[in-house]
């Protein structure tokens, strides 16, 4: 099967799709609400939700979802196949789904993936169920124990630093925070639960990174329509674009430190304009920054000093958070990125395979995988399940990749932080075929 090849309408004429048709709706995205409204638009599924050629009216069963209700609100009116598929694992919720069937659908699915009962994703599904049943899926007391003391950790260092005007412990505060996100990270993939309101500690929103990351990047990596590409834009061009100036391919080592720095300062300022402007409504949540902010004030020497060591733990988390984020997993030159030759079987599994890649230096240590996007790879494919439980699913997974004849390979996470300039600076789409994919001939 040839390469699909994607026009550049609402796009770049700079580069062609091999993964969707063409560019999505107002592309780049910047933000989950650009992102969720033209996939409203492109999937074209009127006011249900898409799961492979049916529609669903899933409005009754919003309050009912076991998930939490959010994950219905955001995507009516968008195809869900991908969101479905990967967050359940047992046969009961496509028993469930059929009591909200509407109609078949008469136009093709805009995703470009597949899940075919005997294609890769689905079998390795049916071999880690039973396994599943037996550990279950939720996070083990090792799991929560490391979250919590993380947590605990950067309130200490904290208080710590502002009773004693200490802009280095301010700076320990930040790392803190920084492996305290990346844990949440594995409670908002799960249903509802407090601990993922860690998240909104930071500078993020947990609601937002939800669509942006769970929605969006984990079922679309590395593809136009993974928001995580495209809102890194155009200081991080990771697509193989062939008009990327001189300073976008060369010159990333040298601007990006300060970008991370401020960056998510921006993604404060603009959540906070347009909750006041009533273009996003403002969250409980997103209100526990300023909490940070007001109890430091209160326990320091003066407010202009909180306030400069609330900058430098966020500066330092941001630093931290951005440079783990951005040289963990997915972006290298043999990684697959859109505009890369696609594998000829487009189950989205194997897809999955294609853009991401696991360290070395992490894997089999649960505190390095929860503080660092470990076990990536099992991560993507079930991303509900708790990190604690992925180690035990590789047996399956690994006799998945035999059948299917998938080699699974692991790179040293240096090797990874260099591929990522690499890949910034690179214009040519690899016409092989990328990653665990066998190179063509």
């Amino acid at each position: 099967m040839a390469p699909r090849e994607g026009d550049s309408q609402s796009g770049d004429s700079s580069i062609k799709l091999t993964a969707y048709k063409k560019f999505p709706t107002n592309y780049p995205h910047k933000t989950f609400q650009e992102w969720l409204s033209a996939k409203r638009i492109d999937d074209d599924v009127g006011p249900y939700w898409r799961v492979h050629d049916k529609l669903y009216d899933l409005t009754d069963f919003i309050d009912k979802h076991p998930g939490g209700k959010m994950w219905l609100q955001v995507t009516k009116g968008t195809d869900i196949t991908e969101a479905f598929e990967a967050s359940h694992i047992g046969e009961g919720p496509e028993k469930l789904l059929q009591k909200y069937y509407i109609k078949d659908t008469k136009t093709p699915r805009n995703s470009p993936y597949t899940f075919h009962e005997n294609g890769f994703y689905k079998t390795l599904k049916r071999r880690v169920r039973p396994i599943l049943k037996n550990l279950g899926r939720g996070p083990s007391w090792k799991t929560v124990l490391i979250q919590d003391a993380l947590a605990l950790s950067f309130v200490l260092l904290t208080l710590a630093s502002t009773a004693l005007s200490s802009y280095t412990l301010a700076a320990f505060a930040g790392t803190a925070l920084a492996f305290m996100v990346v844990c949440a990270h594995n409670f908002f993939h799960q249903r509802d639960n407090w601990r993922m309101y860690y998240y909104d500690l930071s500078l993020h929103s947990s609601y937002e990174w939800r669509v942006t990351h769970a929605l969006s990047h984990h079922l679309h990596t590395n593809t136009a329509n993974d928001i995580e590409i495209s809102a890194l834009e155009p200081f991080w061009e990771l697509l193989p674009k062939s008009d990327k100036k001189f300073i976008q391919r060369y010159a990333g080592f040298i601007y990006e430190q300060a970008i991370i720095a401020v960056i998510y300062f921006m993604e404060l300022s603009k959540r906070m304009y347009n909750g006041f402007t009533g273009v996003t409504p403002l969250r409980p949540e997103n209100f526990l920054i300023f909490l940070e902010l007001i109890v430091m004030a209160a326990i320091s020497s003066s407010f202009w000093v909180a306030l400069k060591l609330f900058l430098t733990i966020h500066v330092a988390f941001s630093i931290v958070f951005l440079n783990i984020g951005l040289t963990v997993a997915h972006h290298h030159p043999d990684i697959f990125h859109d505009g890369d030759r696609m594998r000829d079987d487009p189950d989205w599994g194997l897809c999955q395979l294609d853009a991401v890649r696991d360290r070395y230096e992490v894997a089999g240590n649960l505190f390095l995988v929860l503080i660092s996007f470990g076990d990536h790879t099992l991560h993507h494919l079930l991303p509900t399940v708790d990190h604690s439980k992925l180690n035990s699913l590789y047996p399956a997974f690994l006799e998945t990749c035999k059948e299917f004849d998938i080699p699974f390979t692991f790179m040293k996470w240096s090797t990874l932080a260099v591929g990522k300039y690499m890949q910034m600076a690179r214009i040519t789409p690899n016409n092989n075929y990328p990653g665990f994919k066998k190179k063509a001939s």
